[in-house]
């Protein structure tokens, strides 16, 4: 078999809605695009790719894969990668995503538009855990079970040009982000 590699994903691509959480995006994307366009206001439907930092809740269950490992592992517990781990997403750090939100309500190029908000870089899950084990300092080897999500994508990557066109770029470095959100974790 073909090894599968991540490529960006555009905002033109086709848009689907395998999971009820995929679903309910592409309707409010579309709803707010939609009214937008309708009443004659300027919108923005920013699409988010996998954002993390300071603030972001260490106790609920949806807030990401980085808050996950870093409450796993503050308990002595491994990181369960599911399939290989060699999955990848990208990821945004609150203050990049805080920017692209200033972009898009001061700026009219992206009006009307979706828009990938992201890094434009694909990071495996299993890289993840290893970056929160070093910044833990805790060190402790991931699982992986070999299990696998229903719904999920092997690769997610966003193609960032549309708002770097409009001047948006990613600031905060990955490793740099993940030991800012773990900072704001000890002091909880």
């Amino acid at each position: 078999l073909p090894i599968s590699r991540s490529v960006p994903t555009p905002e033109n691509a086709p848009v689907g809605g395998e999971t009820v959480y995929g679903l309910t995006k592409v309707d409010q994307e579309k709803l707010v695009l939609l009214w937008g366009k309708q009443v004659g206001v300027p919108t923005v439907a920013l699409r988010y790719s996998c954002t993390y930092g300071p603030r972001q809740s260490i106790f609920n269950p949806y807030t990401g894969v980085i808050a996950i490992f870093c409450t796993r592992l503050l308990n002595n517990l491994a990181p369960v990668l599911y399939e290989d781990g060699e999955q990848t997403r990208d990821f945004s750090f609150v203050e990049d995503i805080a920017r692209a939100n200033l972009l898009a309500a001061t700026g009219e190029k992206l009006n009307g538009f979706a828009v990938n908000i992201g890094s434009g870089r694909g990071v495996p899950i299993r890289e993840i855990a290893e970056i929160v084990c070093d910044a833990l300092q805790i060190k402790i080897a991931p699982e992986a079970r070999g299990e696998f999500r229903p719904g999920e994508m092997r690769h997610l990557t966003s193609d960032t040009s549309l708002a770097a066109s409009a001047g948006y770029k990613p600031r905060v470095a990955l490793a740099d982000g993940i030991q800012r959100y773990i900072n704001w974790i000890r002091t909880q």
